[in-house]
């Protein structure tokens, strides 16, 4: 069967898209030897990446005229016998079966006000449509495949729950003298809580920035922000209103290489997000052998299982007495460290990539 990808989303920066389907691809790569892959790019400054697939540069970085466009003529030119769309959408006119992957509903969740709304107005549909016409789904968690049977109105029996799992380079230790190298190149001299996200609504900072204010005179620690800026622009005026314009650090983008040096650094990573398809940095500071704090909320208890301290996300003394009991409980850290990463081991991209692959071929 000549399965072909379409790999736009690997032009992200960063982000779960991109993870995504990085991991999967490298996991199928090492698992599948009887299928043949073509990788549809949206330009050739990706060619390599993938030799063991055959690697088609669309020429084409804008996502209209990728998805619109140039791929339903490539899937036919190349005669693809089935499509994977790693990203929750897939274009009209394909000529072959399809797969879509749901990332997450997140464009019908009103409320946590997660995307502009030209963004909105498009996906909607379009998720709709590959919802009806893809003869398979997948979902990157159970939460988000029941969104889709509630939300999309899907056959249970055409979707698939296929959690993802952390990059194998979580799991390498690092050296006591490269995680203080990385704290002094970074002006890290207190010890730190973590949050590893970007900055918008869903994200729940203003919470989060609430509770830290409430725990600060309690804590010997400062709080540290990864990630650029989504859409809020309200964050600076949050931080003085708060008080804690000289206890919360602001990294911005921290190069995918450097993660689990920040994350062994943290005392804890503290995720408090109202709405996730998944939640990767549970298991990547799992993985790093960090405590975890995060939501009890939307996919974030099956990530973390029973590794991590839940909190109620809407409650700044509920994440406030989490993050006192981490900072005061040595015993509580080191039950978190063990539990996160017998966790983390429930999950492979081999486990996500063999899954992924009996979708597939029940369709060949």
């Amino acid at each position: 069967m000549r399965i072909g990808i379409s790999a736009r989303s690997l032009a992200y920066t960063s982000g779960g898209p991109t993870e995504y389907l990085i991991g999967l691809l490298d996991a199928l790569f090492a698992l599948d030897r009887k299928n043949e892959y073509v990788l549809f790019y949206p330009n050739k400054t990706f060619f390599g990446r993938y030799p063991k697939g055959e690697e088609v540069s669309l020429d084409a970085d804008n996502r209209l005229v990728f998805d619109w466009l140039k791929l339903p003529a490539a899937l036919k030119k190349h005669r693809i016998d089935l499509a994977f769309f790693p990203s929750s959408n897939m274009p009209p006119r394909i000529p072959c079966k399809a797969v879509v992957a749901m990332l997450d509903l997140g464009y019908f969740h009103e409320e946590f006000r997660m995307y502009r709304l030209a963004e909105t107005l498009y996906m909607r549909p379009m998720i709709r449509y590959s919802a009806r016409r893809a003869e398979r789904l997948t979902a990157i968690s159970d939460y988000t495949r029941q969104d889709a049977i509630r939300r999309l109105n899907v056959n249970p029996e055409k979707i698939t729950a296929i959690p993802l799992a952390a990059d194998p380079i979580y799991n390498v230790g690092a050296p006591d003298e490269a995680v203080t190298n990385f704290r002094e190149q970074r002006g890290l001299a207190r010890n730190f809580f973590l949050y590893a996200g970007n900055i918008s609504p869903r994200k729940n900072l203003k919470t989060l920035l609430a509770a830290f204010a409430m725990a600060k005179d309690g804590l010997d620690a400062d709080l540290v922000i990864t990630g650029g800026r989504a859409w809020d622009e309200d964050f600076d005026r949050l931080l003085r209103e708060n008080g804690l314009t000289k206890r919360v650090i602001r990294l911005g983008h921290i190069e995918k290489k450097d993660m689990p040096l920040l994350y062994r650094s943290s005392l804890a990573l503290v995720f408090p997000s109202l709405f996730e398809g998944f939640g990767l940095p549970v298991l990547e500071a799992q993985a790093c052998g960090t405590p975890v704090i995060c939501a009890n909320a939307t996919s974030l208890p099956e990530a973390a299982g029973d590794g991590a301290l839940l909190i109620d996300p809407k409650s700044p003394e509920s994440i406030r007495n989490a993050l006192l009991s981490l900072a005061k409980d040595p015993e509580l850290r080191s039950r978190l460290i063990e539990k996160g990463r017998v966790n983390e081991a429930r999950f492979s991209w081999k486990s996500t990539a063999r899954r992924t692959l009996a979708v597939f071929e029940s369709l060949n």
